[in-house]
């Protein structure tokens, strides 16, 4: 696990707009956030990562290899490394990412050399270490609300659970037109679970993907980052939807 002690910015957008013949300039596209690196410089001293000392029996030079092969043991290893980020408060946002690119030591002066380790974020977000739940109660056929989405990154992997008296509900994100709707009954105690992120509805143990129409963008469901205003629609008055999801954030 490596920690990130300061901020790294916004990752860059992905997609082109589209030329078209005889028109003025291009036509715009959505764009998807890219994936990104992150770089961490860093140094290494030839003493004991424990005590802070020169171990004993050895010089300065010999136990900054000793330092070095250790470090190129870490980073070489391929896959996947948890990135902290530790912001002045505690507060802890992880990103997953793989070492991207060779690490080279420079040795500056007798017991120091420096190096830099590049990271790939393919998921170029960092996520808050709770989730955010929101539960409401439905008491209308037509119900809105404004829900807060606490990170400044677009949230497109929530968990939404849908529990019955329901018959065809349909989420619709009023500020982005982005809708999603199970097609089906929801029995009073039954509940529909929907994983936008891994593109998944299941209704207990059952396989509901068929129930699943969606419109407004590819992702079934988008929270920007802020408020949202909400809209659930349902063929009869009851029953409750709860979102859940880490927070993202740049």
């Amino acid at each position: 696990m490596i920690e990130v002690p300061e901020g790294i910015g916004m990752p860059g957008l992905r997609g082109s707009n589209l030329q078209v013949p005889f028109q003025n300039g291009k036509r715009w596209i959505k764009k998807r956030y890219d994936e990104r690196i992150v770089m961490l410089p860093m140094w290494v001293r030839g003493l004991d990562p424990l005590t802070g000392k020169l171990p004993s029996g050895k010089g300065e030079n010999e136990a900054l290899y000793d330092n070095i092969d250790y470090l190129s043991g870490v980073f070489g290893k391929r896959g996947q490394y948890v990135l902290k980020r530790i912001l002045p408060d505690g507060t802890v946002r992880e990103a997953i990412a793989e070492v991207y690119r060779p690490v080279s030591f420079g040795k500056t002066q007798a017991g120091y050399a420096k190096f830099a380790v590049e990271f790939m974020l393919s998921d170029p977000f960092f996520y808050a270490s709770q989730t955010a739940l929101e539960t409401q109660i439905i008491t209308s056929t037509t119900q809105e609300w404004s829900h807060n989405n606490t990170g400044n990154a677009p949230v497109t992997d929530a968990i939404i659970t849908l529990t019955g008296p329901m018959e065809s509900p349909k989420i619709e994100c009023l500020d982005s037109d982005v809708w999603l709707q199970y097609q089906g009954s929801i029995g009073a105690g039954e509940s529909v679970v929907i994983n936008t992120g891994d593109f998944k509805c299941t209704k207990g143990t059952t396989n509901m993907l068929s129930a699943i129409r969606h419109g407004g963008d590819a992702y079934w469901h988008v929270l920007e980052a802020g408020y949202n205003q909400l809209r659930l629609t349902n063929g009869v008055s009851g029953g409750s939807i709860k979102l859940e999801y880490y927070p993202a954030f740049f």
